[in-house]
């Protein structure tokens, strides 16, 4: 349900959310509710800011029960010093508007929405710099390992760990005591293993994207750091995916297992190996199938 049109962006408060609210406002709870979503969209609107100022377009922000999303267009072509600056400003906020409270309440000492606040805003705070998707630890965490790992590879890797924590959390409520806190906490596990698996399906469209991207930059900038592979002659182009690092061209040593060089592969002729042959194609089969 759209509330309001802020700077370009449609502010959306989702249906479950309004129906939290109105039992909030029943059990006399309204200043509480207001005092969250008002955190959360704050929360949101730090990432959209920053976004814009890559030249990324907000559609717009939803706030659930769990939390809120800012809807990008293009955010998949971001790169991960982009990601990062992003992702730190949500929490950012969080922390400002932790400290301005704290030092109000200095001299408001007794007033409990003061607290509430400073209580709401740290809360978020610890919760979003968690290593998990979709929460943006995981995303900084994704984006850092991005840059030695690749994104692929990191993205798996951040997945499993959510899984491996949402297990934990779901063990720990079970074990200590089943109660409507358990219920709360069942559902947060179901939305953020459902995001992960989001995140996981994407990484492969996501990489390409970059690829793309990548190319445009190469054409805009004239120039880009290299990182330079070795590989053995029978690896699969598959494999050779895995090791694709952002914002760097790459060119393929091939050797065979003697260590003796037979030719190399640039960035270039790898994809263009892909799209003509697949990617179970063999290094030295891409390597005959390129000088012909």
């Amino acid at each position: 349900m759209k509330i309001l049109r802020l700077r370009n962006i449609n502010i959306k408060i989702n249906i479950f959310m309004v129906v939290i609210f109105i039992l909030f406002f029943l059990f006399g709870y309204t200043a509480e509710v207001f005092i969250v979503v008002l955190t959360v969209l704050i929360h949101e609107l730090f990432h959209s800011f920053a976004a814009k100022k890559f030249g990324f377009s907000v559609d717009e922000i939803e706030i659930f029960p769990f939390g809120g999303i800012a809807k990008f267009e293009y955010l998949n072509t971001v790169s991960p010093i982009e990601e990062i600056f992003i992702c730190v400003m949500g929490p950012l906020s969080n922390f400002l508007i932790m400290i301005i409270f704290m030092g109000i309440k200095s001299i408001y000492n007794d007033f409990y929405l003061i607290d509430y606040i400073i209580k709401i805003n740290k809360l978020m705070l610890l919760i979003n710099i968690l290593p998990i998707f979709p929460l943006d630890g995981g995303k900084i965490i994704r984006a850092i390992l991005s840059l030695f790992i690749g994104y692929k590879s990191s993205t798996v890797k951040l997945t499993h760990i959510t899984y491996i924590l949402c297990i934990f959390m779901m063990f720990y409520d079970i074990l200590y005591e089943v109660t409507y806190n358990s219920i709360y906490t069942g559902l947060i596990v179901v939305f953020i293993l459902t995001a992960a698996k989001k995140e996981k399906e994407m990484a492969a469209f996501v990489f390409i994207k970059s690829i793309t991207r990548k190319a445009n930059d190469i054409n805009k900038k004239k120039k880009m750091k290299v990182h330079l592979l070795v590989c053995l002659r029978n690896i699969r182009v598959k494999e050779a995916l895995e090791c694709f690092l952002p914002n760097k061209y790459h060119i393929f040593i091939v050797i065979k297992s003697n260590g003796e060089t037979i030719g190399t592969i640039t960035e270039g002729q790898l994809i263009e190996g892909i799209l003509n042959y697949g990617l179970d194609i063999t290094m030295e089969e891409l390597l005959i199938e390129s000088k012909k």
